[in-house]
């Protein structure tokens, strides 16, 4: 499933490769084969890669595979919501592989989602080696520095930490108020309930008769990434909104297949922005992590693109930018703000130079709330 422009842009122009499966797996694979890469490792769990791995590879290892139902601990809990890129709440389990629950995606029989459990001893995708029975989210900090970010849908009922295919989850304490900004020494001390490794393998092998949710002649509709109807964007409110990009005629159909004949929808809300372009600037300035050190932190903050002090619903233009346009960032503290740009009632500055005319060349239309 797409997820942004620049992913789906990656995703189909990938060549992508997975490792021959061990213990006779490799055996029992279709022809539509793929090289070894880099990228092909970052989804392989033993020797079960996403993509590569079927649910008739499964039931040749293990004749006793069992269908269990899985709690999606990134999605509400209301069961509303569902992610695209596999089927929701149901796996397959295997007494053989304690700890490893696999999900198929929605259209072919290729497994697109493998959930570990607190029955998993192994290795993670980059062969750091874990026991789930005992992983604490620091540990998952000091083993993998670049998980440092806390997210959540809001909906549901576990933080997450993330990268673009691996998640780790800790749950919520509903207890402990106030809920947001998050307390991350209190959390850091709770245990790790599951990881998720996810890909789209729609992404990887372009089918023509991939299905999304949509009614009638609606568009097809994706709200922070994931495929949804227009009744369930009735959830969500205008001040929730960032950013909007409308996709028509042959780009639709590009983009989502024959389905996109009524157009495509790409939503983007607040938060979800804000992480994007938060994850952008802290990766490009240590000055702006220290000033920022977490998406909940902006609200204290004014940034200024390309010399304009951008007021409310400013989370959707700096969504737009990305590492390409993005030229220079640099931090001001309160009395140079006031200063230079008579701004008094935020605590520092974020100065920003981007070629917002270069990204704004795209074929979908964009708007920002």
């Amino acid at each position: 499933m797409p997820t942004n422009k620049s992913t789906v842009k990656f995703l189909l122009i990938l060549s992508f490769s997975c490792m021959l499966f061990q213990m006779g797996l490799s055996q029992t694979l279709s022809t539509n084969n793929i090289g070894d890469t880099i990228l092909s490792k970052k989804l392989t769990i033993g020797s079960f890669c996403l993509c590569q791995t079927t649910v008739a590879d499964l039931r040749n290892l293990d004749k006793d595979l069992k269908e269990i139902k899985v709690e999606e601990m990134d999605m509400c809990n209301d069961g509303f919501s569902q992610d695209a890129r596999f089927v929701n709440q149901k796996g397959y389990y295997s007494d053989k592989y304690p700890g490893i629950i696999f999900q198929k995606d929605n259209e072919t029989d290729y497994i697109s989602k493998i959930r570990l459990t607190k029955e998993f001893v192994g290795n993670l995708p980059d062969g750091t080696p874990i026991d789930m029975n005992h992983l604490l989210a620091k540990d998952v900090i000091k083993l993998c520095p670049r998980f440092n970010t806390w997210g959540s849908r809001g909906c549901s009922d576990y933080w997450n930490l993330t990268n673009d295919t691996l998640s780790f989850f800790v749950r919520i304490d509903k207890n402990k108020k106030p809920q947001y900004p998050i307390d991350e020494a209190f959390y850091l001390e709770k245990p790790i309930e599951g990881i998720d490794l996810v890909v789209s393998c729609y992404g990887i092998f372009t089918r023509a008769d991939h299905r999304y949710k949509k009614l009638f002649d609606d568009p097809v509709f994706f709200i922070d990434s994931v495929n949804v109807t227009r009744i369930e964007l009735q959830k969500y409110q205008p001040s929730d909104i960032a950013l909007v990009t409308v996709y028509k005629d042959t780009n639709a159909i590009k983009l989502v297949g024959p389905q996109g004949k009524d157009g495509a929808v790409y939503v983007e809300t607040k938060a979800f922005a804000r992480n994007k372009y938060w994850h952008l600037f802290s990766e490009r300035s240590p000055e702006y992590l220290n000033a920022v050190p977490d998406p909940q932190s902006d609200s204290s903050v004014a940034y200024i693109l390309n010399g304009k002090v951008l007021k409310e619903n400013f989370e959707g233009d700096l969504s737009l930018l990305d590492d390409k346009s993005l030229t220079e960032i640099s931090v001001i503290d309160a009395e140079k703000l006031k200063k230079d740009f008579n701004v008094l009632d935020k605590r520092v500055g974020v100065l920003i130079k981007a070629n917002v005319a270069e990204k704004h060349k795209s074929k979908g239309t964009t708007l920002s709330n």
